[in-house]
């Protein structure tokens, strides 16, 4: 069996070096939304989610924040419509993201970053799996 395997170094919101169906398995551990290690991340990468955070520090109201943590996943969509034009009928995707927890403003709040992703790739029109839960006892770094 021939298999081919190429190493790209790019942005995965946009791949015009693959081909529509050319992929089989896509496999990513993104920056996962609302982490606070990733915030300047996901700032750097889109002016939307920049503005955001600086008009969160003025008016510190909760529907910033909920914007915030949409335009993140918003951000993310773009890989994953992406993912959905190169994957072969029937290819996979694997994406490993965890939830976070995280206070903001003093109200500490769970982001279900799973669930909305896989709302969104039902939407995008993908065929979800049952989720496999990892339960590890930190995402800290060790």
């Amino acid at each position: 069996m021939h298999t081919q395997h190429r190493v790209i170094i790019g942005n995965s919101q946009q791949m015009p070096e693959l081909e529509d169906g050319s992929v089989h398995l896509m496999v990513t551990s993104p920056p996962y939304p609302m982490i606070a290690m990733w915030d300047e991340l996901f700032c750097k990468a889109d002016q939307k989610i920049a503005e955001l955070w600086r008009k969160l520090e003025v008016d510190g109201k909760e529907a910033t924040v909920r914007q915030i943590y949409t335009a993140m996943h918003d951000y993310l969509a773009q890989v994953w419509q992406e993912t959905y034009r190169v994957l072969v009928d029937g290819g996979i995707a694997c994406i490993n993201i965890g939830d976070a927890t995280r206070t903001i403003n003093s109200k500490f709040q769970l982001y279900p970053n799973h669930s909305r992703i896989t709302e969104l790739f039902e939407k995008i029109g993908f065929n979800t799996l049952p989720y496999i839960l990892w339960k590890k006892p930190t995402n800290k770094p060790a």
